[in-house]
Order: C-alpha cells, then sequence, then structure tokens
C-alpha cells in the first residue's frame, strides 16, 4: 500500500484534499502485480474463457408461460402464424400473440371504427373468481375480452322519417331491427333503456320527500319516440320476419344502403355464439358500445347523461367475450369464429353509423326550425375515438 499511496496525487484546496486518479505507469502486468503484492492463480496455466459466439444470450420469462406457448401453438396450427413471423416478433410469445391479433383486426376492421366506436381488445388468463357454464377460467382457459372504451353515438330520427315516407313502417322496422339485432351480441342504450331508468325515476320520486318530488325532472320520452316506431310495438302480429321482408322489399331504392348495413348486421347477429356469461363476477354490467337517439339532445340522450353519472364506479363486464381451451384446436377455432364474428358485427355497425350522422347533419342543415325542442343535456356530445388496445 506504501508504493501504491505515492502515485496518488492530492489537490489541496482551503481545507479539503481532492483525490484526483491513481498515477499508473504503463508497466507490465508482473510489475504491477510484484508492487502491490498480487499474484494471479494459474499464473502461466494456458487457460482462457471459451468463446461465447453463438450461445443463446437473450432469456425472456413470460408469466404463465407454459398455457401462452400452447396458444402461439394452435395460432400455428390454424395458420395464423409462422416461423418468420415469430422470428419478426423478437421470439416473444406475448409479442407472437399480439401481432397476430393486430392483423386480423386490421384485415376485418380497417379503419371502420375510425372516429366511430372505441374498442379495446385483450387475452385473459383469469377472471378473478371468474366461472364459465361452471367451470374456473383459471383451469387452463384464456379469454378473448372486448369493451367499449367510449360509446358511439347515432342519430336515427331523420333516416326514419324519410324511410317511412318510401312506406309505411319501412322506418320503425329499420330502427326496430337495429336494436333487436344488437341487442343480441351487445349492450346499447337505446329508448328502452331510457323508459326504465325514467320508471326508476318516477319510484325515487314517489319514495322521496313530498317537498322533495319538484325538484325531479322526468323526460318527455313518449314525445321523443317517433309514431311510427310507437305504432309498430303495439301492432300484434308484426315480427322481425315481417320487418326483413319489408326491409328487401326496399333493397335497390334510394336508401339502400341503409337496408344492406342493417340485413348484414342482423344476419350476423344470428351468428353461432360463444359468448360468455357472467353471473357476479362484475360490480356493474357492460358499458353501452352505443347511444341511439332520435336526435340531438332528445330525451334519450337526456336520459343517457343522467343515468351515465354511474357509470364506471367499479368493474364493469367485458362488451363481449369467449372462452376457449388452447390445446384443442376445434374450442380455439371456435372462439376464433366467435371473434371474428363480433369484429365484423362492429365494423358493419361503424360503417352504418356513418351514414346515418351523415345523412342527420344534412338533414340539419335543411330544417333549421325544429319541430320539438331540444331538451338540457349533461356532458355535451360525446368525442368518439377508436382504440384497439394491445393485448396482453
Amino acid at each position: 500500500m506504501r508504493n501504491l499511496s505515492k502515485n496518488v496525487r492530492h489537490l489541496r484546496r482551503g481545507d479539503k484534499s481532492l483525490v484526483l486518479q491513481p498515477k499508473i505507469s504503463p508497466a507490465s502486468p508482473e510489475r504491477l502485480a510484484a508492487a502491490v503484492g498480487i499474484r494471479l492463480l494459474a499464473e502461466n496455466a494456458g487457460l482462457e474463457f471459451p468463446s461465447l459466439r453463438g450461445v443463446r444470450a437473450k432469456y425472456v420469462h413470460e408469466v404463465n408461460g407454459a398455457r401462452l406457448y400452447a396458444l402461439c401453438r394452435a395460432l400455428v396450427v390454424l395458420g395464423l402464424g409462422d416461423e418468420k413471423l415469430w422470428h419478426k416478433a423478437g421470439e416473444s410469445p406475448s409479442g407472437f400473440v399480439q401481432t397476430i391479433a393486430h392483423n386480423l383486426i386490421d384485415r376485418i376492421c380497417g379503419d371502420a371504427h375510425k372516429d366511430t366506436l372505441s374498442i379495446s381488445c385483450e387475452i385473459r388468463d383469469n377472471l378473478g373468481t371468474g366461472q364459465w357454464r361452471g367451470s374456473p377460467i383459471g383451469d387452463g382457459h384464456l379469454a378473448v375480452m372486448f369493451e367499449a372504451e367510449q360509446y358511439g353515438y347515432v342519430s336515427v330520427g331523420a333516416a326514419i322519417r324519410t324511410l317511412e315516407e318510401q312506406e309505411r313502417f319501412l322506418g320503425a322496422s329499420f330502427y326496430l331491427l337495429l336494436c333487436n339485432s344488437l341487442y343480441r351480441w351487445v349492450r346499447i342504450y337505446t329508448h328502452y333503456d331510457a323508459e326504465a331508468y325514467n320508471e326508476v325515476l318516477h319510484e325515487w320520486a314517489d319514495g322521496d320527500n313530498p317537498e322533495n318530488r319538484d325538484s325531479y325532472e322526468f323526460p318527455d320520452l313518449e314525445e321523443a319516440i317517433p309514431e311510427c316506431v310507437q305504432a309498430l310495438e303495439k301492432l300484434k302480429g308484426w315480427t322481425v320476419k315481417e320487418m326483413r321482408v319489408l326491409l328487401r322489399k326496399h333493397r335497390n331504392g334510394p336508401y339502400g344502403a341503409w337496408i344492406e348495413k342493417i340485413l348484414t348486421i342482423h344476419r350476423l347477429s344470428h351468428s353461432n355464439r360463444r359468448l360468455m356469461q357472467f353471473e357476479g363476477e362484475y360490480d356493474y354490467p357492460s358499458l353501452p358500445l352505443l347511444l341511439v337517439v332520435f336526435r340531438e339532445q332528445d330525451a334519450i340522450q337526456f336520459c343517457f347523461d343522467h343515468e351515465s353519472d354511474s357509470f364506471n364506479q367499479g368493474d364493469n363486464e367485458p362488451t363481449c367475450a369467449v372462452c376457449f381451451l388452447p390445446e384443442d384446436k376445434e374450442d380455439c377455432d371456435g372462439a376464433l369464429r366467435t371473434a371474428a364474428t363480433f369484429l365484423k358485427l362492429t365494423r358493419e355497425l361503424a360503417e352504418l353509423i356513418n351514414l346515418l350522422n351523415k345523412y342527420e347533419e344534412q338533414d340539419a342543415r335543411q330544417r333549421q326550425h325544429r319541430a320539438q325542442p331540444a331538451l338540457p343535456t349533461q356532458g355535451g356530445t360525446p368525442d368518439l375515438q377508436v382504440q384497439t388496445g394491445p393485448l396482453q
């Protein structure tokens, strides 16, 4: 240590001594070792470290890796991935699955959801203590889950009125068939939900103190709902079949593009479904994927704005979910078909929303003076966007 300390320079500034660095002369290793009394083990033994060239130096840890690799294998068996895509994904199982999922979503939906619907997607291996048809999700199953990040918005009043001018109940059939089809797959908010909320509001008012009843505001739903819709709902014997027949009659008419979309949505909604059923696993039902109003800021939107204050106060069910066993090719294929059907249905819906909202804007410019005054709302016009989240 005496020899080493002589080679350390000190710089004194005031009362402080600043150690810079050892001053080591370019001597041989033998001289340096001798100076500090250090000897190397196995000197001149000729031993060398083996070359690490070609040795794998990357390690990837995946939670529940066996199940994730099983999913990767299933996707390869189904022809959705190959070795080239595996290397492109950095040989990461999660990256491999994400790449395939994003490719499928882009292939089916493209830009259809842009500025219309906001949906995220993920693959999960747990639902807490979730149950699916009596079997826990943790027994080797995975779940594909789609969730509405933000609700879509469509105004159908102008379209209904225009179709009614073509033939009686054509507009009402268009609207009711849309509601009937979408309710089979997702939660939407229509005049049915507004009527249910209005009933609850009246029950609250009846149970409240008499001096507080004047503070309740009840929207006039009967005035907001078109007469043709109310009349068709009361008409006995008018079924979904009659609605389809009437719509097909006008599929080549001036508004055939709307009718083709609704008929396609109806057909997709009756495809084979393997949707998960949740019983008490979440605090609240799923968020509405779509708000359907008859005109901007009408009584339906009034009810939605007030009821939406309670949204996102707890865990919500996913908008659409399907469970499958990765090791079972048939089961995995069935789940993939269900997910693809959901994406196709939302694609057609997004395109229909764009058509109807554009027509509503044109009609609003032509009709500067509305026959019915708009009701005040909370929240204003919704901000719509699309987000396809990564799978996890």
